[in-house]
C-alpha cells in the first residue's frame, strides 16, 4: 500500500507542476479548482505515507485517522475559498481589488466631465470584469471624445475593457428616485 500512495503522490506532484506551468492558477478559478484538487490528492497520499511509517514503527494505529482528519481540514478550507469566490460572481458582486471612489475621480478628471452617476462594477467570471456608468458632460463638450477617453482611461488605469458608457449633457436631469 505504500507503494500505491508512494506513485499516487508522484502523479499528484506531477500534475500539479504540470498545471503550474500551463495554466492560470492564481486568476483562473477553474486552473486553481483542478490544482487545489490536485494538491489535496497529494496531501492524501503524504498523510497516508506518513501514517502508514508511525504504524509500522510504533503500532500507532490512531495516526491514520488523525492525519485523515487534518488532511481533510486542509482541504475544506482550500475549497471553502473557492466557494465564497464563485458565490462572489454568481451574485455579481464588485471585484475586490476595485476602489470604486478612484475609478469615479479618474473620470471626473476627463475634461468636458461635469458628473457621473449610476456607476457599477461586477465580476463576470474570476479574471472578467464590467463595467457601466451614465457619465454627464457640459453642453459644450464633444461626447464622443470624452466617451473615448473614459474607455482608455478604463482600460489603462483599471483594466476594464468590458465598460457601457450612457453619455449625457448637463441638460438631462434624471427624476430622484424616493425609497
Amino acid at each position: 500500500m505504500m507503494l500505491i500512495a508512494i506513485v499516487g503522490l508522484l502523479a499528484n506532484l506531477i500534475s500539479a507542476w504540470f498545471l503550474m506551468r500551463t495554466g492560470d492558477v492564481k486568476d483562473n478559478m477553474n486552473m486553481r479548482s483542478a490544482y487545489l484538487h490536485v494538491i489535496g490528492d497529494a496531501l492524501g497520499s503524504v498523510g497516508a505515507i506518513l501514517a502508514g511509517i508511525i504504524m509500522m514503527l510504533f503500532g500507532w494505529y490512531i495516526a491514520d485517522p488523525i492525519i485523515s482528519i487534518l488532511v481533510a481540514v486542509l482541504i475544506l478550507r482550500s475549497a471553502w475559498r473557492i466557494i465564497q469566490n464563485t458565490v462572489h460572481i454568481l451574485m455579481e458582486g464588485a471585484p475586490g481589488h476595485m476602489d470604486t471612489d478612484s475609478v469615479k475621480q479618474s473620470l471626473l478628471a476627463i475634461d468636458g466631465v461635469k458628473s457621473i452617476h449610476d456607476v457599477h462594477i461586477w465580476t463576470i467570471t474570476s479574471s472578467f470584469e464590467s463595467f457601466t456608468c451614465h457619465l454627464v458632460v457640459t453642453d459644450t463638450a464633444n461626447s464622443y471624445t470624452v466617451l473615448q477617453q473614459a474607455i482608455h482611461k478604463l482600460e489603462e488605469e483599471f483594466g476594464l475593457s468590458h465598460v457601457t458608457i450612457q453619455v449625457e449633457n448637463e441638460s438631462i436631469m434624471h427624476k430622484k428616485i424616493h425609497v
